[in-house]
This record gives C-alpha cells, structure tokens and sequence, in this order.
C-alpha cells in the first residue's frame, strides 16, 4: 500500500478553491437555518463519523463538478493527499467533492440511515490492486481501468447502503450533487455537479 506524507502545505488553486468552497459552504448553512433542510431525525451514527463531516462541510462547501479538475492537473490516481479532503478514516475526496458528500451525509443521517463509505479516493496502485482482484470491467470483471476510475479523481464513493437507505439516495442524492453512474453497482455514487 502506497504511503503518503500527512502534511503537506495547500498549492495555491487549492487554497482558491477552498476560499470558494468556504463561502458556499456558509450560503448553505444560511439556507439551512431558514429551514430549507430535511426535516430532523435521530441518527446511530457516531459522533467521530459525525465530526469528519462537520470539519469537511466547514472547510470545503459544495462548489462545482470541478473535482476532475484536481484529476486534469495531477492525473487519475495521482492526486495528492494534501490536495483533498478527509470524509472519513482513510478515506479522502476532491475539495467540491466533499463539500457535497458532507452534505449527502448529513442527509442520509438526518433521515436515520448510517453513513458507511467502503471507498473513495483511490491512487493508481490501489485501483492496479483492485485490477487484480475482481479483473476488468472491459473483461467481465468490476473494476475500471487504470486511469479511468472516477475513484482516481477524487469524485466517488462507494458505500454499503440498506434497501431503505438505497431508496433515500435514489430520491436525493441528485439534489446532493451526486449520482450513481455505473449500472449494476448501487453502491457506487459519484458527485456530478451542482444540483
């Protein structure tokens, strides 16, 4: 398993676009204060889980589609740490990306559905891995190619959802930004775009 440093500075555009997602980020929690939210349930999920979300919707609101721009300037499965944002224990999105996801998942949350991600961000040497294991898409198996996951942009997730769970994501994960762009994998869902 490839290593990363845990610490490295921001570049610029990722300063930039942190700034952009920050004042987003306080529209929606705006909007969200004037009651344009989903009504509040009770959730399990735990409150460390709770506190990656919280920290990620603070840093990075919701942007754009522009999480292949992080792919564009690095490459698929190339994306430094640095450049993207934690959503969970080892598991990392694109700034925009988890802007939207945090905001998924408080959703999911609100509406009393855990929140498990099995998978995010993903470098070149865990998707060849995946390759391995499950063989490729192209051959029959399930895993995309080197360079052509939407894992290596830093845009996907996937995630283990009960069948009510799945029902809630199929009805509101586009006004999330989100969409499940590979047929037969229900658990896989990808931030698409502003809703």
């Amino acid at each position: 398993m490839m290593s990363f440093p845990s610490q490295l500075p921001p570049s610029p555009m990722a300063r930039a676009m942190r700034l952009a997602a920050v004042l987003t980020a306080l529209a929606m929690l705006t909007a969200s204060v004037l009651g344009i939210a989903y009504a509040l349930k009770p959730s399990a999920e735990p409150a460390a889980e709770a506190g990656f979300a919280a920290e990620s919707a603070l840093r990075h609101g919701p942007a754009s589609a522009e999480g292949t721009s992080l792919g564009a300037m690095y490459g698929n499965g190339k994306i430094p740490l640095a450049e993207l944002v934690r959503i969970g224990p080892g598991r990392y999105l694109a700034p925009e990306a988890a802007a939207a996801f945090t905001e998924l998942a408080a959703g999911l949350r609100q509406a009393g559905y855990a929140v498990k991600v099995n998978s995010a961000y993903r470098s070149q040497a865990e998707q060849e891995g995946l390759i391995k294991r499950y063989g490729l898409l192209s051959e029959g198996g399930t895993a995309a190619a080197v360079g052509t996951s939407e894992h290596g942009l830093g845009i996907s997730v996937d995630m283990t959802l009960s069948g009510e769970a799945l029902r809630w994501m199929e009805s509101h994960a586009a006004h999330h930004g989100f969409g499940n762009t590979v047929a037969g994998e229900p658990w896989h869902w990808a931030y698409v775009g502003a809703r």
